[in-house]
């Protein structure tokens, strides 16, 4: 993660913004969530995600660079006043939660710290809906303090057309070992592939070829 936390209207050569799961919830989301810190957050845009389809987002994030991968704090959403059900629809279509929750934990204590949702866009409504390439990560803090704000961080992605191959994205056997202890393989490949294509891959491994 850079050091820098100003934001820029366009990111300087060789500049990239790449927080870890632990920092994003540590630092960055508990500042903004205990309020007064928004210098040390700036870098980070407050969006309402729910208002804005998801191919309008990227123009709003804080850094404009070549990343595919943007980041937003946005207030939750929810359906009824009882604030048990969360709302993710737009006005284009709706986010659809994916897999299981995955829980996030500090490094250095192994306590929980959030819960890590994925969805994916589709257009249109239920049952009807066409799914997109647009996929997020929501972060929801399971931690709490007094006069909290109510955020969650959401880290954006469009996938490419292009499905990653073992020339591209390395040996299939050997990629967890370049990441961190809490990010797994399926974790790199939903940032490639989404992750109805990771569960698909898992029961037909032979799909992840290298170039001849």
């Amino acid at each position: 993660m850079t050091s820098s936390t100003v934001p820029f209207p366009s990111a300087p050569k060789g500049y990239g913004f790449h927080p870890t799961d632990e920092e994003l919830i540590n630092h960055f989301l508990k500042l903004k969530m205990m309020g007064g810190y928004d210098h040390e957050v700036a870098i980070i845009a407050e969006v309402n995600v729910c208002n804005c389809e998801p191919w309008e987002l990227p123009g709003l994030s804080e850094i404009q660079s070549n990343d595919t991968v943007w980041y937003f704090f946005s207030p939750r959403n929810y359906k009824h006043s009882n604030r048990k059900q969360a709302k993710r629809t737009t006005k284009a279509g709706y986010w659809k939660l994916t897999g299981k929750d995955r829980i996030i934990r500090a490094m250095s204590t192994g306590e929980e710290i959030a819960k890590k949702k994925s969805l994916v866009f589709y257009k249109g409504r239920v049952p009807n809906g066409v799914r997109t390439s647009w996929i997020m990560h929501e972060y929801n803090p399971t931690f709490n303090f007094h006069n909290q704000k109510d955020f969650v961080l959401c880290k954006l992605k469009k996938n490419s057309d292009d499905k990653l191959t073992c020339e591209e994205g390395g040996s299939s056997s050997n990629m967890a070992s370049d990441f961190p202890n809490n990010v797994t393989e399926e974790d790199h490949l939903e940032e490639f592939l989404g992750v109805d294509d990771v569960r698909i891959l898992a029961c037909k491994p032979d799909k992840i070829k290298g170039k001849e």
